[in-house]
């Protein structure tokens, strides 16, 4: 890291007040009454995680989140998206250099593929709906992870041919579906450190047509 700049902005870094970036702490046991908090409160304390608490995690204890996110709406209610829960972890291990993006760290304990089946649309005017449904579907089920206590982070599924078809191959996903997200799921760790992920405010996003 040090290479990567010279003394300058070095002194430039450390001596900033600037506090939208950095690091923060994640703790488990500010997780434990995550099921009494607010929306607000559980999309404030939600962060992505990385790395996880050396303890398995059940494709129940997923499937309990994936209960609550079948909420979730999709087009003409036609509930498009699929999930596939992987525990195993030969499979996990061999999954994830395919997805590309966990690079330097442990393996999760679990992982979550979200799909959609193109089955479930009418023609090619809907070819990206499943993409909106998957990615709605995604945000409500990380929100329920968080809910019940467990770590998550998601990843893309944007791969390369070759890769999208050794990842269809490894975990038998079939031709109809469409792969929309990866999530890396595991139990806190007692205290984990993250990035501090700074957000837009809303103003800086929004356009009124009155």
């Amino acid at each position: 890291m040090r290479d990567l700049f010279d003394a300058a902005t070095w002194n430039a870094i450390a001596a900033t007040e600037n506090t939208t970036g950095g690091a923060m702490v994640i703790r488990s046991s500010d997780k434990r009454h995550n099921d009494s908090l607010t929306f607000t409160q559980l999309m404030e304390k939600r962060h992505s995680v990385r790395e996880f608490a050396d303890e398995s995690v059940s494709a129940s204890e997923i499937t309990k989140a994936v209960d609550i996110a079948m909420r979730t709406p999709s087009v003409c209610n036609r509930q498009p998206t699929r999930v596939h829960i992987i525990t195993n972890p030969q499979l996990i291990r061999h999954a994830m250099p395919l997805q590309g993006g966990f690079r330097g760290y442990p393996m999760p304990p679990a992982l979550v593929l979200i799909t959609a089946d193109n089955q479930a649309f009418m023609n090619q005017d809907e070819r990206n709906e499943g993409y909106t449904d998957g990615g709605l579907f995604g945000m409500s089920l990380l929100l329920a992870l968080e809910e019940q206590g467990l770590a998550a982070c998601p990843l893309n599924t944007m791969l390369p041919m070759k890769r999208d078809e050794a990842t269809r191959k490894l975990l038998g996903v079939p031709d109809s579906e469409f792969l929309v997200m990866y999530i890396a799921v595991g139990h806190f760790r007692d205290e984990v450190m993250t990035c501090k992920s700074q957000r837009f405010a809303a103003d800086s996003i929004v356009t009124v047509h009155a």
